[in-house]
């Protein structure tokens, strides 16, 4: 496989992902500026919705090829196994979120120890626990989307969204392009 060949399919791969993020993550942003904006505070995140989604897409598409990812994905019902991978990139998504605050504790203070107690000392419960359930809410519309395209056939949910309603439906697990032969 060429390097060409390689670089389109990981920028196809990652990049629907990441825009599906971006989306979710843009709207949540868009909401809390104008949450902010009653009480005449200016708030500008683009760049943060846009580096969160890119983090987002790259996880979720590693971790999907991880037996974490997949280890359901047989075995069981779609909304089950959309829940398990929900439930553990949340958690993942909760360290992450604990790291970034310790590594920026970390160049402040300068020890590890003063960066654990700054942490610890202004822990916000509230905004944490709202961004691992903003995030979590939009892992599980990703798995749940990526679980039935997977289950109907590659694509195959995609197309029955985006196509005419006019359009006669393909078969489950068919390609809409087989649908006539």
């Amino acid at each position: 496989m060429s390097l060409l060949h390689t670089v389109k399919h990981e920028v196809k791969q990652v990049g629907l992902v990441t825009l599906y993020f971006l989306v979710c993550f843009g709207l949540v942003l868009v909401l809390k500026k104008l949450f902010l904006a009653q009480y005449h505070v200016e708030f500008y995140a683009l760049s943060a919705a846009v580096i969160g989604a890119l983090v987002a897409a790259k996880v979720v598409v590693v971790l999907d090829k991880t037996r974490l990812g997949t280890r359901f994905d047989e075995s069981h019902s779609v909304g089950v196994a959309a829940l398990y991978k929900t439930f553990c990139y949340v958690v993942a998504t909760f360290f992450v979120l604990l790291a970034e605050k310790l590594f920026h504790a970390y160049r402040e203070a300068g020890t590890l120890d003063q960066a654990i107690a700054h942490v610890w000392a202004h822990r916000d419960r509230n905004i944490i626990l709202a961004k691992a359930l903003v995030i979590g809410v939009a892992y599980a519309g990703y798995h749940v989307y990526a679980g039935l395209d997977r289950r109907l056939g590659e694509g195959v949910l995609r197309r029955m969204i985006w196509t005419r309603s006019g359009s006669r439906p393909a078969a489950i697990g068919q390609p809409l392009a087989k649908r006539d032969t």
